[in-house]
């Protein structure tokens, strides 16, 4: 339809809105609160001719004159008329003009400030890639140098009308520029840090809100390239003679940049801004930290201060972590999402920073002081989380020491007393002991599952005791099938101490672990001591785990009277 018939449709349709508005008046429908028809119907109108198809020809057409004048000046780089740097100037300055030019566009005509955009994408990406990889005449660096600033002034000149598109096709064209640019030199420390410095460029505009949606792009790019050098230097064929060197120091400046870049950007706007943690931060964060710290931990094999460098690093945002979590974000006990991300982010660097600059029995007693101090602070300044996060050192210190694997054979298999080394199940022992009498146990969950390391520890310790003064007594050749019933005996009269003990002391935690300790006695009589070869020995082992099942339900049904009894003597006290 030509542009006459158009308007001669938007004059009809401006009359019949009016009539309607008119009818409207009368029978006393019309809303006074809306403008009038007369003044919307040129809006909507004119809205309708922009998105008309037989618009966007002459738009397309200048795209194609565009291009057309970027492969003139193309054919005078290559027979002389302007040197090679000069020709990437004038196309720079070119491809700059599209990018204005697609800025400058009404908000309105998506389309066209898109094509605008991708003119100046296509006009600037071969000129400078060819530049740099065919004729030379560009150096790696200068050519990273202008793929970012070519980046920032798309920024700059989409910022007052938040033109997302326009800043998409610029971050596009620096990027995707830049990857095939250390694809073809196979230069990667220049186009490594082209990389992260747009990836800053959009976490600055992120802190002042601009181009949220971006934030993925350039964060996926930035961990693949960070990810890259990483493997090229490496992987255990090392870097490939093709590729330019990788200094180590270049190296772990981007892993450091990249993990810099991003919690500068999360501490700005959760802490500064108020704004409560995304899930592309919490993500990037974590995925920021583990190619940064497992990097680091790469290198270390090849140089052995890179260790002890991203230890001490990764320790001290453990503790900035903590800082921010319970000085500044726990404000009268008041935990959003930025307090636990905080906190988490803060155990999990702790735990990876001790295990980076300690080993072994070092690194378990690392966890066994990290659990006690945060069981201890937590009972101090009422912090539930520190409680747990105690817990969990105490967890993982004693799966590396190795000492729930020897309270396991110890109960369950045939190790005989004393194991070697025997300091971890001593030291992971006393450990747990100290964390359950200084925490404050005010939820049930880890409140039982202290108690229950506890306890496991403590058995397979007695257990340990037991057998060894039995092969003491009789020779080492004595039979083992006893030792089997000494295991169940602990196992039996371990139940009913604790339920002694919850009983008498109201310790809810113990009561709670009786039925779990039995259940693990009885699978210890049918797969253990039944398989033994001496029926006096079974006949012990029945024995006592049956007296334990006849007197359980007793002492549980005393300690209920006893515990009631106790609970209306204290009621008595307080009320006189």
């Amino acid at each position: 339809m030509s542009q006459p018939d158009w308007d001669v449709v938007v004059r009809e349709i401006r009359d019949l809105q009016a009539r309607v508005a008119q009818l409207e008046a009368r029978m006393g429908l019309a809303d006074v609160s809306q403008p009038p028809v007369e003044e919307a119907a040129p809006a909507a109108a004119a809205a309708r001719v922009i998105e008309a198809p037989a618009h966007l020809l002459p738009v397309v057409g200048r795209a194609l004159l565009g291009l057309a004048g970027a492969y003139l000046l193309r054919a005078l780089t290559e027979s002389g008329t302007f040197s090679v740097r000069a020709g990437v100037a004038i196309g720079l300055a070119y491809a700059m003009l599209w990018l204005v030019w697609a800025a400058r566009t009404p908000a309105a005509k998506r389309l066209e400030t898109a094509i605008h955009g991708l003119t100046s994408v296509l006009v600037l990406a071969p000129l400078l890639f060819e530049a740099t990889s065919r004729f030379h005449a560009v150096s790696t660096w200068t050519s990273g140098l202008l793929l970012f600033g070519f980046t920032v002034f798309g920024f700059a000149v989409s910022w007052r009308k938040d033109l997302l598109i326009v800043a998409t096709f610029a971050t596009l064209a620096g990027l995707g520029t830049s990857g095939a640019l250390l694809i073809a030199t196979h230069d990667v420390v220049p186009f490594t840090y082209v990389f992260l410095a747009i990836a800053a460029a959009v976490e600055v505009s992120a802190c002042l809100n601009h181009w949220l949606s971006e934030r993925w792009l350039t964060a996926t790019a930035a961990d693949l390239v960070v990810l890259l050098a990483t493997w090229l230097v490496t992987n255990e064929r090392g870097l490939p003679e093709s590729y330019a060197a990788i200094p180590h120091a270049a190296l772990l400046g981007a892993q450091a940049a990249l993990l810099g870049i991003y919690l500068a950007s999360t501490i700005v706007r959760t802490l500064l801004r108020g704004f409560t943690f995304t899930l592309f931060e919490t993500a990037q964060c974590a995925i920021a930290f583990a190619i940064a710290l497992g990097g680091g931990m790469r290198l270390a094999a090849t140089d052995a201060g890179v260790r002890e460098s991203a230890a001490m690093l990764s320790l001290l945002c453990a503790a900035a972590c903590y800082l921010v979590s319970f000085r500044v974000l726990d404000q009268n006990h008041v935990r959003g999402r930025n307090f636990y991300t905080y906190s988490t982010f803060g155990f999990l660097l702790a735990l990876a920073g001790t295990r980076m600059l300690f080993s072994g029995a070092v690194a378990a007693a690392a966890w066994a002081i990290l659990a006690i101090v945060c069981v201890w602070l937590g009972r101090v300044y009422d912090r539930f989380t520190l409680q747990v996060h105690g817990g969990i050192y105490l967890l993982v210190g004693l799966l590396v020491s190795g000492a729930l694997e020897d309270a396991s054979e110890l109960l369950f298999g045939s190790r005989l007393w004393p194991v070697d080394p025997v300091w971890p199940i001593l030291g992971g022992a006393a450990t747990a002991a100290v964390c359950y009498l200084l925490a404050k146990h005010v939820h049930s969950v880890l409140r039982v599952a202290e108690a229950g390391v506890l306890i496991w520890l403590a058995g397979s310790i007695v257990a340990g005791l037991l057998t060894y003064c039995y092969h003491a007594a009789f020779g080492a050749g004595a039979s083992h099938a006893y030792c089997a019933t000494l295991r169940t005996a602990v196992l039996s009269l371990g139940a009913l101490a604790l339920a002694w003990v919850g009983a008498r002391w109201s310790r809810a935690e113990f009561s709670r672990l009786v039925y779990p300790v039995m259940a693990l006695g009885a699978w210890r009589v049918v797969a253990i001591d039944l398989q033994q070869d001496r029926t006096t020995a079974l006949f012990l082992s029945l024995l006592l785990y049956g007296a334990a099942l006849i007197l359980l339900p007793r002492i549980i049904s005393r300690g209920g009277r006893g515990g009631g009894e106790a609970g209306h003597e204290r009621a008595a006290a307080a009320s006189s």
